[in-house]
C-alpha cells in the first residue's frame, strides 16, 4: 500500500487507487499521515477538516468520516489503518509506505553522501527525493489550516532542489545544469543559491559574460521589488568571476578526476546467462555492502562478457564511477598490484599528484579515495587471489567483479559464479544472432550440429559463427561437415584474432609440469569422464598426487567435475575441444612408446577391476582367464569401493569402457583391446548381475573394433576369442542360428591355434545354443567334446559348467538317470569351488528333474533353496527363472494363488529386462495355470501369446511343448478336431528333437 501526501492525497493498493471521498475526509487522513504512529487529538483534527469554523456535530461527524475511510481502505483489502484513542486517532502506516518520510529518508541520505563527498551519489538520491513529488502538497484538501505545513513542504522541496543543484555541480556536470537552472531562476528571480549555481555553471562552460548578465538582472529584480542588494555569498561569486579566480574551476576539474566512465562497450550479441546475470545483478545491487563477485570458468567461456553485461546492468547503482583493469593473468607478464595501483591512483587523483612508492602505501591510498564512494571496480583476467587481495575497496559502498580462469576460492565473502557452458538451445540462439537468422533457418539441422561440435563454448560459437558470417558462400551444412573432422576441428575454429587453440593454449601454459602431462595423457585417453585412478595411472602417480593435479586442473578450468560415483568419489572430464587440444599436445610432447605405456596402464586397471569382481563373485560359467602381463594392479581402496556396487560401477564407467577399448584398437593394442572387451562381455551379462546400460551396443561396439585390429595384427587367437564372444552375445539376444555361426568360426580358429581352453569354450557355448533351439543330440556331441577337453584341463568350475548344461539336456530327452548323475556332479564341483550362483543353478535344474519325475515336493524344496540363493546375490534374473521354476511345481501342487503371483513377478521382470525367452516360458506357465483352474479362455490367450514368441524366436521344442498345452486347451473348450491337429503338430516336433514328451506321448 501507498499513501501519498506530496501531490494530491492519495492511497494506493495492489488492485488500484482507494476512493477517499471528498475534501473533508482527505484532511481527516492528511492530518493524521502527517503524525503517522502518533495520536492526534480530535480537536485539532477537527480544525484541519472546518478550520476555524466547525459545525456543532463536528465530533459526530469526525467519527463518520473515520469509519467510511476504514471501510474503503479494507474494501480495497489493506487494514482499517486509522486506531481510536481515546482522545482522538492514530494512523498505523509502515514508513516505507508514506512518500513523505520516504523523501525524508533519501534527503538524509543524500545530506549524509554530501558529506562523504560522494557528490554523484548524492545527486542521485536527491533526484529519487524529488521524483516522489507530484505536484504542490496536500492536493485536494481544500480550505484547511494544513495549507501552512503544505507551504514548509514547499519550502523544503525547494530547498531540495538548491541541495540538489550544488551536489551536481560539485560532481562536475555544470553544462547540463544550465537549461535546467535558467528555468528555475526564471521561476523563483529571488532564490540566489540558485543564481549563484547558474552563474558557476555558464562560467565553468566558458561564458563569464552571460554569468556575469545573470547577476545583473537578479540585482535589478532585488532592487525594484524588495529595494535591496544582492547577498554576500552571491557578490562574491562576481567577484571571483570578475577577477577570473581559479578556484572556481578546482572543484569541478577534481570532480571530474574522480569519475572515471572506463567500461568497454557490452557485447551487443550477448545471449543467454539469465540466471547468471541475474545473480551477480543481485550481489552487486545489495545495499550497505561491499559486494565481491567471482566470475571463473575456462577460456572461451564469456566470462568478460557476462561481466561486462552485469556491470553496465548496475551501473546506475555505482554514480561515482566504474573502473576497468587489465590483469592480463593468462600472459607471460601479469600486472603486478603496484603496477595497477600506481594506474588506478593517476586515475583518481588530480594530475601531478605524487603517488606512494610501496604497495602498502598505494593500497591505503587508493582505499582512502574509494572511501564513501559507491564506485565499481572490474578486475578482468586475474591470475590469483594474492593479485586481487591489493585491488579491493576497504569498506562498503563499492562493488568489486572479478573474471578468472582460475576459481579463486581464497577470495573471503566472495559470491561466486563458476561459468560453464551455454545450454544447446542459447548456442543455437547465439549462432543464429552472429551467423543470420535466415541461414540458420534454412538448415537448422546442420545449425544444431555446429553446436554439438562447438560443445557449447560460446568462443567457438563464435568463431564458427564470425566464419560463415564472413564466407556467405558457405552454408551450414559445408562448416559442420568441416567440424565433424575431429583431427582437424581447431583448425577450423579459428578467425581473425579469435582462435580456440590459441585460447586453451593460454591456460595450458601456466600449468604446472605435472599437471601438463596429465592433461596431455587425459586428453590421449578421449574418455567422455574418468574417475582418479584412471588418471592416476595414465600420468604414473598415486592416487593422492592424481587427485592433487587434479583439483589444480580444476581450478584452472580445463577440467571439470560431473556426479560422484556410487561410492561418493567425484568423476572428472574434459571438455571436446579441451580433450582435442590436449590430444594434439600429447602427439607433439610425448614419444609413441610413452602415450602406449600410459593408455596401457589405465585399461590394464580396468582389466585388474574385472578380475577382482570374477573373483569375488563367480558366474557359474566358465572362468576367464586374462594374460597376466596385461594386468596394472590397482591400490585396494579402489577394489573395495568397485565390489560395494558393481552393477553401479559398471553402469558407470560404461561409456568409458567403450571408449578405451576403441583407443586400444586405433593405436594397435591389440591384446589390451582383446582381453578387456573379452572381459567386458563376461562381467556385462553373465545372469545379469552387471548389466550395462546399453549392453547389446556397448558388447559389440567393443567387440567389433577389437575384432579389427586383431585381424589388422594377424592376432588369430584374439580373433577367436573375439567371435565367440559375439556369438555369446547373439546367444543373449536369442538369436541362436546366428549365434552357433560365430561359435563355430571361433572353434575352427580355436583348432587352428591348437588353444585347447578356447576350444572347449567354443564346444560349451555351441552345445547350450544348440539345446536353446532343440537340437538336443547336437548339444550333447558338443557338450561331451567340452567336457572331454575341461577334464584334461583340471579346471572343475568349467567342468560343473558342462556338467550342469549336459544333465538338462538328458533332462529334455527324458534320459532321467543321466540328468540325474550329471546334476549330482556339476552341484558338487560347484560346492567344492564355493560357487555359490554355480549352486543355486543346479539346484534350480534339479527341481525341473524332480518336477518331470512327478516328485513335486522335492522339486519345491529345491525350488525354494535355489530361489533363496538367487535372493541372497540380489541377482534379479535368475529369482525371476526360480520363481516361474517354483509356480509351475506349484501349479501341480494344486496351490494356484501362490503360483499365479510368482508367476506374476516372473513376467514382470523378464518384461522388464526384455528378455524373451523367459517371458515366453512364463506366459506358457501362467496358461498351463489357467487351465488347470478351468479359466480356459486366459489359458489360450495366454498360450497363444507363448507360441508368437517361440515362432518369432524360432525355438521349435518349445513351441511344441506350447502347441499341446493349446491342444488340451481347445479340447477343453470342445473342439476335439482342432486339438487333434494342434497335438499331432506337436508330437512332430517331439520326434523330430527326440524330446522325452515324444516317448511319453507315445506310451499313452
Amino acid at each position: 500500500m501507498e499513501f501519498r501526501l506530496l501531490g494530491p492525497v492519495e492511497v494506493w493498493s495492489e488492485g488500484g487507487q482507494v476512493p477517499l471521498g471528498g475534501a473533508k475526509p482527505r484532511a481527516l487522513l492528511a492530518a493524521l499521515l502527517l503524525e503517522a504512529g502518533r495520536v492526534v487529538p480530535r480537536e485539532r483534527l477537527i480544525g484541519a477538516v472546518w478550520d476555524e469554523d466547525p459545525p456543532s456535530t463536528a465530533r459526530q461527524i469526525l467519527h463518520t468520516y473515520v469509519a467510511s475511510l476504514r471501510k474503503a481502505f479494507v474494501g480495497a483489502g489493506l487494514p482499517p489503518v486509522i486506531v481510536s484513542h481515546r482522545v482522538g486517532y492514530l494512523a498505523e502506516a509502515p514508513p516505507q509506505s508514506l512518500d513523505k518520510l520516504v523523501f525524508e529518508r533519501r534527503v538524509a541520505e543524500a545530506r549524509r553522501a554530501v558529506k562523504e563527498g560522494a557528490h554523484l551519489r548524492a545527486g542521485e538520491l536527491f533526484r529519487e527525493a524529488l521524483a516522489l513529488w507530484r505536484g504542490p502538497a496536500l492536493g485536494g484538501i481544500g480550505d484547511s489550516f494544513l495549507r501552512a505545513e503544505a507551504a514548509r513542504l514547499e519550502e523544503l522541496r525547494l530547498a531540495v532542489v538548491e541541495e540538489r543543484v550544488a551536489a551536481d555541480l560539485a560532481a562536475g556536470q555544470d553544462e547540463q545544469l544550465i537549461e535546467e537552472l535558467g528555468e528555475l531562476v526564471a521561476s523563483h528571480p529571488g532564490r540566489e543559491r540558485l543564481r549563484r549555481d547558474l552563474m558557476l555553471a555558464l562560467y565553468r562552460a566558458g561564458r563569464q559574460s552571460d554569468a556575469l548578465a545573470v547577476y545583473q538582472h537578479g540585482r535589478r529584480v532585488l532592487l525594484d521589488e524588495l529595494g535591496l542588494e544582492p547577498g554576500p555569498e552571491l557578490r562574491q561569486v562576481q567577484a571571483a568571476i570578475l577577477r577570473s579566480d581559479p578556484a572556481l574551476l578546482h572543484a569541478a576539474r577534481s570532480a571530474t578526476a574522480r569519475l572515471p566512465r572506463q567500461l568497454p562497450p557490452p557485447v551487443p550479441d550477448f545471449t543467454g546467462r539469465a540466471d547468471e546475470l541475474a545473480t551477480l545483478c543481485e550481489h552487486l545491487t545489495k545495499p550497505d555492502a561491499m559486494p565481491l563477485c567471482v566470475i571463473s570458468g575456462q577460456g572461451g567461456a564469456g566470462k568478460s562478457a557476462l561481466a561486462l553485461q552485469a556491470a553496465h546492468q548496475v551501473a546506475d547503482t555505482y554514480p561515482d564511477g566504474q573502473l576497468h583493469v587489465e590483469l592480463r593473468g593468462t600472459s607471460e607478464t601479469p600486472a603486478t598490484p603496484e603496477e595497477v595501483l600506481g594506474r588506478l591512483l593517476r586515475e583518481l587523483e588530480p594530475p601531478g599528484t605524487p603517488q606512494p612508492g610501496t604497495l602498502e602505501e598505494r593500497t591505503a591510498r587508493y582505499r582512502t579515495l574509494l572511501a564513501g564512494r559507491r564506485k565499481l571496480v572490474v578486475l578482468e583476467d586475474a591470475a590469483s587471489e594474492s593479485q586481487v587481495r591489493p585491488l579491493l575497496p576497504g569498506d562498503c559502498g563499492c562493488g568489486v567483479v572479478v573474471t578468472s580462469r582460475n576459481r579463486l576460492a581464497g577470495l573471503a565473502g566472495a559470491a561466486f559464479v563458476d561459468l560453464g557452458l551455454l545450454p544447446p538451445q542459447s548456442g543455437f540462439d547465439l549462432l543464429a544472432r552472429i551467423t543470420g537468422e535466415d541461414r540458420v533457418a534454412a538448415d537448422p539441422d546442420a545449425a544444431w550440429r555446429v553446436v554439438a561440435q562447438c560443445g557449447g563454448l560460446p568462443l567457438a560459437l563464435r568463431v564458427a559463427g564470425a566464419r560463415l558470417a564472413s564466407r556467405r558462400q558457405w552454408t551450414v551444412a559445408r562448416l559442420a561437415d568441416r567440424l565433424a573432422d575431429e583431427h582437424r576441428r581447431l583448425d577450423e575454429l579459428a578467425v581473425g584474432d579469435q582462435e580456440v587453440r590459441a585460447s586453451i593454449g593460454l591456460s595450458y601454459r601456466l600449468l604446472s609440469e605435472p599437471a601438463r602431462i596429465m592433461l596431455r595423457r587425459l586428453g590421449l585417453l578421449g574418455l567422455p569422464h574418468f574417475s582418479v585412478w584412471s588418471a592416476a595411472a595414465a600420468a604414473e602417480t598415486g592416487l593422492d598426487e592424481a587427485e592433487q593435479v587434479l583439483e589444480q586442473l580444476v581450478d584452472a578450468s580445463l577440467v571439470d567435475m560431473t556426479e560422484p560415483d556410487p561410492a561418493g568419489r567425484i568423476r572428472y572430464r574434459l571438455h571436446d575441444l579441451i580433450r582435442l587440444f590436449a590430444a594434439e599436445r600429447a602427439v607433439a610432447e610425448e614419444p609413441e612408446p610413452v602415450r602406449k605405456a600410459a593408455v596401457a596402464r589405465v585399461l590394464g586397471g580396468w582389466l585388474w577391476l574385472v578380475q577382482q569382481l570374477g573373483a569375488e563373485r563367480p558366474t557359474g560359467g566358465i572362468p576367464r582367464r586374462a594374460d597376466g602381463g596385461l594386468v596394472h594392479p590397482l591400490a585396494e581402496e579402489v577394489a573395495r569401493a568397485v565390489l560395494a556396487d558393481p552393477p553401479a560401477w559398471m553402469r558407470q564407467e560404461e561409456e568409458a569402457l567403450v571408449v578405451a577399448v576403441e583407443l586400444a584398437a586405433s593405436m594397435d593394442l591389440d591384446e589390451l583391446a582383446v582381453e578387456l572387451a573379452a572381459a567386458l562381455s563376461s562381467v556385462a551379462f553373465e545372469g545379469s548381475q552387471y548389466v550395462f546400460d546399453n549392453p547389446f551396443t556397448s558388447w559389440n561396439r567393443t567387440h567389433q573394433a577389437a575384432l579389427a585390429v586383431a585381424r589388422r595384427m594377424d592376432n588369430s587367437i584374439g580373433e577367436a576369442k573375439l567371435l565367440a564372444g559375439l556369438g555369446q552375445l547373439a546367444y543373449e539376444r536369442d538369436l541362436y542360428a546366428e549365434s552357433r555361426e560365430y561359435l563355430g568360426q571361433a572353434l575352427s580358429l580355436f583348432r587352428a591355434a591348437e588353444d585347447a581352453r578356447g576350444e572347449a569354450t567354443a564346444l560349451a557355448a555351441l552345445g547350450a545354443a544348440c539345446r536353446e533351439q532343440g537340437y538336443l543330440p547336437e548339444a550333447l556331441h558338443f557338450l561331451n567334446g567340452a567336457e572331454q577337453l575341461w577334464a584334461g584341463l583340471a579346471d572343475p568350475q568349467a567342468v560343473a559348467h558342462v556338467k550342469r548344461l549336459a544333465g538338462t539336456v538328458h533332462l529334455e530327452r527324458g534320459d532321467f538317470p543321466a540328468a540325474q548323475a550329471a546334476l549330482a556332479a556339476a552341484l558338487s564341483l560347484y560346492q567344492e569351488a564355493g560357487n555359490r550362483r554355480g549352486e543355486g543353478l543346479v539346484l534350480r535344474n534339479q527341481s525341473l528333474y524332480h518336477r518331470a519325475r512327478g516328485e513335486l515336493d522335492t522339486s519345491k524344496e529345491l525350488a525354494e533353496r535355489a530361489l533363496k540363493i538367487f535372493l541372497d546375490l540380489d541377482d534379479r534374473f535368475m529369482v525371476a527363472y526360480c520363481r516361474r521354476a517354483l509356480g509351475k511345481t506349484l501349479t501341480r501342487l494344486g496351490r494356484h494363488d501362490e503360483a499365479r503371483r510368482l508367476l506374476g513377478e516372473s513376467l514382470e521382470v523378464s518384461r522388464t529386462i526384455r528378455d524373451r525367452w523367459g517371458e515366453a516360458c512364463t506366459l506358457r506357465a501362467l496358461g498351463s495355470l489357467y487351465l488347470a483352474e478351468g479359466r480356459l479362455y486366459q489359458a489360450k490367450d495366454h498360450l497363444e501369446e507363448s507360441l508368437k514368441l517361440w515362432d518369432t524366436l524360432r525355438i521349435d521344442l518349445f513351441r511344441g511343448r506350447t502347441l499341446r498345452d493349446l491342444a488340451l486347451t481347445h479340447q477343453a473348450l470342445g473342439d476335439d478336431a482342432l486339438a487333434a491337429s494342434l497335438r499331432a503338430e506337436a508330437l512332430e516336433i517331439f520326434r523330430v528333437h527326440g524330446a522325452r514328451e515324444y516317448g511319453e506321448s507315445a506310451a499313452l
